[in-house]
């Protein structure tokens, strides 16, 4: 069990990883290479197939040529002596009735009488000769070709008529014929002659009928041929090389007779027999190449683990927690490694206690720091309900009060004293609810359309509230409401003070069955997509005189309350933002 621990620690190592991946890459190449010697060894066996095909194509095509050449001249010997019958029948007795070597049937048909002799006791009817295509071929084709007819049935065998006309003066005025035996005679039974014994040929007729198949010794199933490879084979008008399933043809459609032709059949196993055996033996490699490379990543991850991984544990045994100092034990290597970590461990706890104290003052700084910023935050938001009070008090010194903006200004003074229990309490979202209250939207709309005119009070900017003619109420913080709007709204004025008359901010109110939402616009100087992405981080500010709390305090209400707001801003061109607080209809 340990020593299978061993083990799987070692292929955990990246000594193993990298033994591995690099037997890996060599298998791959191996494999590169055998995949290029396998298309060059399938080539090689398709070239070498190809000339199997033609040598015993080419090699039955001359032999029945010879073969059937002889008699053809046997023929045009006898229509030498036309009108020496004597001479013909003594000559056609010795010498041209064989039933393996020469003809079963002769006879002569005398065109200018349309009647047929016969010297021979084998004969067929005068109208089966008359109706084959190739007998009247041969009469007009002024000897310029080799015919023989189809298949004909003659006493019990089956020939084919060898056709040969007889000329006067160039012209045809009779013909002699030669049943030559297809069951018997050597010019089909011999005429194949196939490259191995793998390989079977096929004489076809013009119909596409196997006249006579190469002498192997292959069983009849073997010798069958299905009629789509002939229908396919007949479409060939040049020699060419077909492939099933199983088998490869070459199929040549002239065999110097009209209308015959020859098909070779190889089987596809024969044919990429060495294609196979070399495939296996490429495998072999392979498959020894990738066994060799876990065992040697073994051997040499452990051989260069064995000290680290003796390292580790010792490290492992130590109890302490103060910093590890490790006995010099074990191998030379590993007690260099001890060594190196000893003084490392004690400059390691040196640094920790430096870097520690720092942290320390850091930390004390950061505070501070922080404590100076929310102080900041807090007078700037204390200072925004303020300002409609001063302008208040400035307007009640120049004689224009009226006693809704004496109320205005007691109500944003009472939001200032919210605002601070607010802030005091931000970190509890439990709370942020506490004076959420039905409010009537119309109310609401109009304090805010004071509020905002009181901010562009003495501002050229353009400004417009828009709100919808009836709106529903909403369950909601009043002054955390006219806090996000206003803050919204005074930052969109300060985005467009720098275009001065050109301007404008747009404060536009709806509501949905599911939420209420607040769109506040302006045409200013816009964000970048990284500032858009930082808007409501705390202590996060554009501004010169900014504290970055203000959006901050506003995300963290809108969490509380289950909002969110929704930014689209173009540098230069100005910012969209959209607040959406859910509806509630029932408390």
């Amino acid at each position: 069990m340990e020593r299978l621990k061993s083990l799987l620690e070692v292929r955990k190592s990246y000594f193993f990883q990298i033994t591995f991946i690099i037997f890996i890459i060599l298998g791959l190449v191996i494999s590169s290479l055998a995949f290029s010697a396998d298309r060059v060894t399938v080539s090689r066996a398709e070239e070498l197939a190809k000339d199997q095909f033609d040598y015993a194509i080419d090699g039955s095509i001359e032999n029945m040529e010879t073969r059937l050449g002889k008699l053809y001249e046997d023929l045009v010997y006898l229509g030498a002596y036309l009108g020496n019958e004597p001479w013909i029948e003594e000559r056609i007795r010795t010498g041209y009735l064989n039933q393996r070597t020469g003809f079963t049937s002769i006879f002569y048909y005398d065109l200018r009488e349309d009647a047929f002799t016969w010297y021979s006791q084998r004969q067929v009817p005068a109208m089966t000769l008359k109706s084959d295509p190739k007998f009247t071929n041969v009469i007009t084709s002024g000897g310029n070709e080799i015919y023989m007819s189809d298949p004909i049935s003659i006493s019990g065998d089956v020939g084919t008529y060898l056709y040969v006309p007889v000329l006067e003066d160039n012209r045809p005025v009779g013909l002699f014929g030669g049943s030559i035996s297809v069951l018997n005679s050597d010019l089909y039974r011999r005429v194949l002659e196939s490259a191995n014994d793998n390989m079977i040929l096929y004489l076809l007729n013009e119909r596409g009928e196997v006249l006579s198949t190469s002498f192997n010794l292959v069983t009849d199933a073997e010798r069958r041929l299905s009629r789509s490879v002939i229908e396919s084979a007949k479409d060939k008008d040049v020699r060419s090389i077909m492939s099933t399933d199983t088998d490869v043809y070459m199929y040549e459609p002239d065999a110097r007779v009209n209308g015959w032709s020859v098909l070779a059949n190889h089987s596809t196993d024969s044919v990429y027999e060495a294609v196979y055996a070399t495939r296996w033996q490429y495998l072999l490699i392979t498959l020894v190449t990738f066994f060799l490379s876990i065992l040697v990543g073994l051997l040499l991850s452990k051989t260069l683990t064995s000290p680290l991984t003796e390292l580790v544990q010792n490290i492992k045994r130590q109890q302490s927690l103060e910093p590890i100092q490790l006995e010099r034990t074990g191998s030379k290597e590993v007690q260099t490694l001890l060594d190196t970590y000893n003084d490392y461990s004690r400059r390691m706890e040196t640094s920790r206690r430096e870097q520690l104290s720092q942290q320390q003052l850091l930390l004390q700084q950061e505070k501070l720091a922080s404590l100076g910023q929310l102080a900041a935050g807090i007078a700037h938001e204390i200072r925004n309900p303020l300002t409609p009070v001063q302008i208040t008090l400035q307007m009640v010194k120049e004689g224009h009060s009226s006693q809704e903006m004496l109320d205005l200004a007691l109500s944003e003074l009472n939001r200032a004293n919210h605002l601070i229990t607010t802030m005091l309490t931000l970190a509890k979202p439990d709370q942020s609810k506490r004076d959420e209250e039905w409010i009537d939207m119309a109310e609401f709309a109009a304090r805010l359309e004071f509020l905002l005119d009181a901010e562009c009070y003495k501002r050229v900017t353009k400004w417009e509230l828009i709100v919808p003619n009836e709106m529903p109420p909403f369950y909601c913080s009043n002054d955390m409401l006219v806090q996000i709007i206003y803050n919204l709204f005074k930052n969109a004025v300060e985005a467009v003070d720098s275009k001065g008359a050109d301007g404008s901010v747009t404060v536009t109110i709806l509501f949905t069955e599911r939420d209420y939402r607040f769109l506040i616009e302006d045409n200013g100087v816009g964000m970048t997509k990284a500032q858009v992405q930082a808007v409501g981080s705390a202590f996060y500010t554009t501004k010169d005189n900014g504290n970055g709390l203000g959006l901050y305090m506003i995300r963290e209400y809108l969490k509380a309350v289950n909002g969110r707001m929704e930014i689209e801003s173009v540098e230069g061109e100005g910012t969209a933002m959209m607040i959406k607080i859910p509806r509630r209809s029932d408390v």
